[in-house]
């Protein structure tokens, strides 16, 4: 179910055991700024891999399928690229 939910809104992420979903991003550093300015507690995933591409890792066990979709969205939001800065 949480993987559905991610990938339902356009979001990559892995997981095997339902505890702990990889989310592939571009902008690591960006992504937790992002998601600890949206109250969100995050990691980055770079002390959680060894060869895959930058992510971050999210803990979702305890979250039941009706309380998924916040953290989703806020994931979802995070991990897209940031918007150029417009000055004018």
């Amino acid at each position: 179910m949480r993987l559905r939910a991610a990938g339902q809104r356009g979001v990559e992420a892995h997981g095997r055991s339902g505890m702990n979903v990889w989310v592939p991003v571009s902008d690591g550093t960006g992504a937790v700024s992002r998601l600890l300015n949206a109250g969100w507690a995050v990691a980055p995933g770079v002390h959680f891999r060894v060869v895959a591409p930058q992510g971050v890792r999210l803990t979702v066990s305890p979250r039941a399928a009706v309380d998924i979709a916040p953290p989703v969205d806020a994931v979802a939001a995070a991990a897209r690229p940031p918007r150029p800065m417009s000055y004018g």
